[in-house]
């Protein structure tokens, strides 16, 4: 039976989480706000303090702090010396999600720190349950899905300000913050979980724009019905607002269009349906449009001949001039 809600957790500031970790996970927004507080350049920051690589609890390239035998190297007389600045996952902890059981928190702790002879944690009831500050979580989760897509599409090349300045976005963005908020509450939920999902595609398509330093907005897309032509075959109408008709119009007409890119991603929040994100742009005008819409994976196979053609996608407005403006998308299923 559940003893208590613990909200604030009162810290024994034994200095044993930060003296027992392999590397510090970080991410690149707050890479620039410890860089700060450091009075340094990020790359500075970066050079001597950083790392990008995958863990076992992280099959993904993504970006930590180095530890100097197992210990932070802002831990100075078992104290945080950047306290005011320090990393997410260190001002969570130990309430590492929204909601969780004392009794499972403790499992965790024990599988990987030796802490159990210091640690606050382990004075708790295991039928307590820990409450994560709500706001500290969401901002968290947006920094994490900005890194995750960013290290995922960067390669070899990297550009430390970009991640940075997206999720400088999107944290003090109403809407995706409104999505990372449900998404920390309940993960699992089906809803809840696809709406992450397109709040992802939405920052890959963001961050893409910010790698071709091009201005950034994204269409509406509203799946209204399938159409077909003699010459192409098959294609998905999508509704959107006569601006945006206007905006798809001229970037095409202009003659200038000259980057693309598109994603499909295997939604797993709802089985048998494909997030597609597109991203087309002109490197003159520095200005790309962006859209994000789901298909059935059966769908576009039959749209594309399994991948053998592309996909075309066409939008018009309320006007009535029956004009459609689109592009053809090459996707892989």
């Amino acid at each position: 039976m559940m003893k208590k809600v613990i909200r604030d957790f009162e810290c024994a500031m034994c200095g044993g989480c930060c003296a027992s970790q392999d590397l510090v996970q970080l991410t690149t927004y707050e890479l620039y706000r410890l860089s700060r507080s450091l009075q340094m350049e990020p790359a500075e920051f970066f050079d001597k303090y950083c790392v990008v690589t995958a863990t076992s609890l992280n099959p993904m390239p993504h970006l930590y702090i180095k530890t100097v035998n197992g210990a932070c190297p802002f831990l100075k007389d078992n104290k945080c010396s950047v306290h005011e600045s320090r990393p997410y996952a260190c001002q969570a902890y130990p309430m590492r999600v929204y909601w969780v059981l004392t009794r499972d928190m403790k499992d965790f702790v024990r599988a990987h720190y030796k802490l159990e002879d210091s640690c606050s944690l382990f004075k708790l009831d295991d039928n307590d349950v820990l409450l994560g500050d709500f706001e500290l979580l969401s901002r968290q989760t947006i920094a994490y899905w900005v890194d995750d897509a960013y290290f995922s599409m960067a390669g070899g090349t990297v550009d430390l300000s970009v991640p940075y300045r997206v999720a400088d976005l999107y944290i003090h963005d109403k809407g995706m913050r409104d999505v990372a908020k449900r998404y920390v509450v309940n993960p699992e939920h089906p809803p809840v979980a696809y709406d992450s999902e397109l709040a992802y595609a939405k920052i890959t398509l963001t961050l893409q724009a910010a790698v071709w330093d091009t201005s950034f907005a994204l269409v509406s897309a509203e799946r209204q019905e399938t159409g077909e032509d003699a010459r192409i075959g098959k294609y998905l109408l999508m509704a959107t607002d006569d601006e945006s008709v206007k905006a798809l119009r001229l970037l095409v007409e202009s003659g200038r269009l000259d980057l693309a890119r598109t994603l499909a991603m295997e939604s797993k929040a709802r089985k048998g349906t494909f997030i597609v994100a597109a991203l087309h742009g002109s490197s003159t005008d520095h200005v790309a449009l962006g859209f994000v819409l789901g298909a059935e994976k059966g769908e576009l196979e039959a749209f594309t001949e399994n991948g053998n053609k592309p996909l075309y996608v066409f939008f018009k407005g309320s006007a009535a001039d029956g004009k459609l403006t689109g592009f053809p998308l090459n996707i892989k299923i």
